[in-house]
């Protein structure tokens, strides 16, 4: 049954008031805890209040309904009735006033309208006014003047009889209007069981005035008149007239008592908000720790996820995963990501956009550290985009997150579970909320990392972008990484943080090894697919932009290495001791040089589009068995779960660039001796023409870019064989496994910590 709280205009909502539990509110503070708290009347619980603000049934609504349309309906066609039947000037003035439509327009049109009396009622008005002079002399006994004048007053009162009687109706009529518009409104506002019933009593009575008002307009003229004088207004409508004035009475008395009650329950609503909101943040505001916390966030990820609840995990389950090899070694790394990309809080909105084909998930783990500690008092929440997530679920996930930091945001801005269920509706709400909490919160601090490519990836960095360009709000700052590709959107000033730097693979390649074989090991035995399947996406990213570094190494060296003997070869057919030296010494000087080294490493890493970003499904079954066999071959209840020390890990890289080192051989040093020696063959015939040492230098440098820079021919002499790379990457993986396990059957005091 609802009470008065319910039947006012404004709506009234607890916090997590949730509508599947029949409106039992959710939240932390009981109802009864805080009602004791408060002194003001409460007028739900008195049972003559809930009598008289009980809400009508559907039936008397309908029965409302018709009686309002019976009413509307005979008060048009009284209108009718006296425009046809009158020829009063003045009363068809007023009736031409305003449309009979609309009982609105009708009442304004005739209040509007000052109608001009007709001359007849006028000269009868003139003569009832000195009605008693008349009388006087009547009494004087001059002759026939008493009868005279008695017949004639006699006329005229019946005359002004009937003009009145004309002029109350149409009064009624007016009055009823004011009404009928008044209370129409009324019923919308208090739909009461008791309001419906005097509404349907008051229409009820203005059906019958005007049906006696249409009766009478009905009869003819003669009759008409006659009837006026033997029944003038009060004695025909008198009753009916009094019995609408007491019923709309009536409902202004009710409209005033429930206008009390609805504010009472609202002034009640209002003390119980106020203790209700304090006490609840209050318990947000103490900690995570918190019994009931935990249950009221957990609601709502349950209803943030809804629909795609297998996705609500993978932000935690990364987070473990990675948290467990983040630190140590990977300190020195994030602080040079961070040279590079700086994302602690200004003073103005920032945007650091970096591009890596392999992101370093650790670095989000110290970078929401850093972040925490740095700018306690603004929300910070990173995202390691896992390929099978969606837009919808990335923004679920950083909202979530500053949900956890800031739990007292929902009681401060009365934010429920219906909400949540809004938000989780569609992409736009839940990226409203999300707008709406950075704004609420002061600003917030985002750190993203994206290893694949798709239409989802584009989309989040193409918002992110965006929303920084155009934020006119608190300060945030957005941190977004992600391998280079055509299909994102690129702020001006991207850094390319695969030419700025390399995080050295030994610790890479060794962490990603590490994460499998845990998997393997049951070290997170509720982890989901998608999870599991990320992690071997990244353990083949990682081997894969490996062998960029391998590729260029060894290229270098196989450059270097030829070129010292392809000069012995030439040493006295043309070339001195000096010229040799000068050679070797430029050979040297282009290797070390940044700008012909970036050239090289990028033709490298351009030619691996051979191999897929992503691990073919086949290899994934192939690694994966290897894998099992050799977890179960091996010592198992001595494999240690801890980290891996330094020289481990550069044992494990060594095996992994044996592995790969025969493909890359093949795919990209197929030509080099020729190259060499045709540089060489530049060299000698400049040599020739000038025997100058640093001019020599010179020579030598631009040798070797014509045959190995941007324009060089070494890009055509690659093969384009990728199963020779990716047959090198999978050997290296095997090898991996295999070095790790070893590497955890080793001693733990013999191991140390990294």
């Amino acid at each position: 049954m609802r009470t008065a709280l319910a039947l006012g205009p404004a709506a009234h909502s607890s916090t997590f008031s949730d509508s599947s539990d029949g409106g039992s509110p959710t939240s932390l503070v009981s109802a009864g805890s805080l009602s004791r708290q408060s002194s003001l009347y409460e007028p739900r619980n008195d049972d003559a209040v809930r009598r008289f603000s009980a809400a009508a049934p559907s039936a008397h609504s309908r029965q409302l309904a018709v009686h309002m349309t019976a009413a509307k309906t005979a008060y048009a066609k009284a209108f009718l009735m006296i425009r046809q039947t009158s020829r009063d000037a003045s009363v068809n003035e007023v009736l031409e006033s305003g449309s009979v439509r609309d009982v609105m327009e009708t009442v304004t049109g005739i209040l509007a309208t000052t109608p001009r009396k007709s001359q007849v009622s006028d000269f009868v008005n003139t003569l009832h006014h000195y009605h008693g002079v008349f009388d006087v002399l009547c009494q004087a006994d001059m002759s026939y003047l008493s009868l005279i004048w008695g017949g004639m007053k006699l006329i005229l009162i019946m005359v002004k009889n009937h003009s009145d009687l004309l002029m109350s109706i149409l009064d009624m009529l007016i009055e009823i209007g004011l009404d009928l518009s008044r209370i129409e409104v009324t019923t919308k506002l208090y739909p009461t069981k008791r309001m419906i019933e005097l509404t349907s009593m008051l229409y009820g009575a203005v059906v019958d005035f005007l049906q006696e008002v249409i009766t009478y307009f009905q009869k003819k003229k003669m009759r008409r008149f006659w009837s006026s004088v033997s029944r003038p207004f009060e004695p025909r409508f008198g009753s009916l007239r009094d019995r609408i004035r007491f019923l709309a009475n009536a409902i202004q008395k009710d409209v005033v008592i429930l206008h009390a009650l609805q504010s009472a329950s609202m002034a009640q609503h209002q003390v119980d908000s106020f203790l209700h909101g304090a006490q609840f943040t209050s318990i947000l505001k103490s900690g995570l720790s918190h019994a009931v916390v935990p249950e009221l966030l957990s609601r709502i990820k349950a209803t943030l996820f809804q629909g795609f609840a297998h996705e609500a995990t993978y932000h935690e389950d990364l987070a473990a995963t990675y948290a467990f090899t983040a630190g140590g070694s990977w300190d020195t790394w994030f602080a040079e990501e961070q040279r590079y990309l700086p994302s602690g809080m200004r003073s103005a909105s920032s945007l650091n956009q970096g591009l890596c084909d392999a992101p370093d998930s650790q670095h989000a783990l110290q970078w929401v550290a850093q972040q925490r500690v740095q700018s306690p008092g603004i929300p910070s929440a990173y995202l390691i985009w896992v390929k099978g997530m969606t837009a919808q679920s990335a923004i679920a996930s950083l909202l979530f997150q500053v949900l956890q930091q800031r739990p007292d945001v929902v009681s401060e801005h009365n934010i429920d579970l219906a909400a949540f269920r809004r938000a989780n509706a569609g992409i736009k709400p839940l990226w409203d909320m999300f707008v709406h909490l950075m704004r609420a919160l002061g600003g917030c601090l985002i750190y993203i990392t994206i290893g694949s490519t798709g239409p989802d990836e584009f989309a989040v960095v193409d918002k992110f972008v965006k929303t920084v360009r155009n934020w006119d709000g608190p300060p945030i700052s957005v941190t977004v990484i992600h391998p280079f590709n055509e299909g994102f959107v690129l702020a001006d000033d991207a850094v390319a943080l695969d030419g700025a730097y390399d995080v050295h693979p030994s610790l890479t390649t060794t962490d990603a090894l590490y994460h499998v074989i845990m998997l393997e090991l049951g070290r997170q035995p509720d982890m989901s697919e998608t999870i599991r399947g990320a992690l071997w996406e990244s353990l083949w990213r990682e081997v894969r932009y490996a062998v960029i570094g391998i590729a260029f190494t060894q290229i270098t060296d196989d450059i270097l290495a030829t070129a010292k003997d392809a000069g012995r070869a030439r040493c006295g057919d043309g070339l001195n001791q000096d010229d040799l030296d000068v050679w070797v010494a430029g050979i040297e000087k282009w290797i070390q040089d940044k700008i012909a080294s970036n050239i090289v490493r990028e033709q490298i890493q351009r030619h691996l589009d051979i191999v897929t970003l992503e691990i073919p499904a086949a290899t994934k079954t192939q690694l994966s068995q290897n894998l099992k066999r050799s977890v179960f071959t091996a010592d198992m209840d001595c494999l240690g779960i801890r980290n891996l020390t330094q020289p481990q890990r550069d044992r494990v890289w060594q095996g992994i660039q044996a592995s790969v080192a025969p493909g890359t051989a093949a795919v990209f040093g197929l030509e080099v001796e020729e190259l060499v020696a045709e540089a060489l063959d530049d060299y000698c015939q400049m040599v020739g023409r000038r025997r100058q040492t640093k001019k020599g230098v010179l020579a030598v440098l631009r040798a070797m870019d014509d045959s190995f820079g941007w324009d060089g021919r070494w890009r055509e002499t690659f093969s384009s064989e990728g199963q020779l790379i990716v047959d090198g990457i999978t050997d290296g993986i095997v090898t991996g496994f295999r070095d790790v396990i070893t590497a955890l059957l080793e001693p733990a005091e013999d191991t140390g910590s990294a």
